[in-house]
């Protein structure tokens, strides 16, 4: 018999991170950070809600509704967790997201450090090279054009301060769409992607950008290697050295190698082989690593991924949807 384990600081998980014996969850519905003993059958060991519980947090929003997104250990050590900011309690108005820092005790519980802000609606926090990437819509899913506030920052762990954030913009965001997902496999290979729905939200309109950590804040510089005008909700990439993964709406498109020019799909994943409804959309995906790290004489890269944080923004397009059919 398999005995649920739950979490009363985590409502709706959206991100987990870990630190030796100790995990870490936050959610989104109590913007809370859960801690949990894994040397003890999972058991939760208290919880702090953000930013409640941490009165050094100097909090620039009084109106704000902070919810819980990413979590992530640093190599520095430390805990960073994001949270994105509604005004009030609608999700008409965003504020900017919050990256904050946690020193991690040994007993399990956190100390509060800093902050710095990222963009409107973040949901990526992802991290390479003693730098975490966060993609930002830049304000509620628009249909017919992407948001003129979409970016993407690059915060600095060796300078945690709003002067060691680097915001990466579009030339034309309402055009080419919004940030909505980063994977960086090395140097030389990072794909990002952009987009936004049409103008019934029935379709998803954008690319798969092929880039380097050199070019990465130079998208003039950047190549499309997947163009994308398809229906679906749930969107993401995962590039683990071998393939390039795309959740693609509906379907998951995958793509041999590290493609860095225009690519078609080596395999697609339909609604019907992965379920037997139809009529069904993905609403959840996670890559998870190989416990081999080199197959074939690849070397992968060893990390997982949860599209859990993308799960809300399908949640809301989807109603966006089906409010554009009335």
């Amino acid at each position: 018999m398999v005995t649920p384990i739950v979490w009363s600081g985590v409502a709706n998980l959206h991100g987990v991170a870990t630190s030796g014996k100790w995990l870490f969850g936050t959610g989104y519905d109590l913007s809370k950070i859960a801690v949990v003993d894994m040397d003890t059958n999972y058991e939760q060991t208290r919880e702090y809600a953000f930013p409640a519980d941490f009165p050094t947090f100097a909090n620039p929003y009084a109106d704000g509704v902070f919810h819980g997104e990413a979590l992530t250990v640093g190599t520095d050590g430390f805990l960073y967790a994001l949270f994105y900011v509604n005004k009030g309690s609608g999700y008409g108005t965003y504020y900017d997201s919050i990256v904050a820092k946690f020193r991690i005790l040994p007993n399990g519980n956190l100390t509060y450090i800093s902050y710095v802000t990222a963009g409107k609606n973040s949901f990526t926090l992802d991290l390479y090279d003693n730098k975490l990437y966060v993609c930002s819509l830049g304000g509620m899913q628009n249909a017919g054009s992407g948001n003129a506030d979409t970016n993407m920052c690059i915060v600095d762990l060796a300078n945690f301060t709003q002067g060691g954030v680097t915001k990466v913009t579009l030339a034309n965001p309402t055009q080419k769409g919004d940030f909505r997902d980063i994977s960086i496999l090395d140097a030389n290979n990072v794909y990002i992607f952009a987009g936004h729905y049409d103008s019934g939200f029935a379709k998803l309109v954008g690319s798969v950008y092929h880039t380097t950590i050199a070019d990465i804040t130079a998208p003039a510089n950047w190549t499309e290697v997947v163009a994308v005008n398809d229906p679906g909700y749930l969107w993401g990439i995962h590039a683990d050295g071998s393939r390039l993964w795309f959740v693609k709406g509906t379907p998951i498109a995958v793509y041999d190698g590290t493609p860095t020019t225009a690519v078609t799909a080596s395999r697609t994943f339909s609604i019907t082989e992965m379920s037997d409804y139809t009529g069904g959309n993905l609403n959840s995906a996670c890559f998870i690593a190989p416990s081999i790290p080199a197959t074939r004489g690849l070397n992968l890269a060893v990390a997982s991924k949860s599209l859990a944080s993308h799960i809300r923004l399908a949640k809301e397009a989807r109603e966006l949807a089906e409010k554009a059919k009335k």
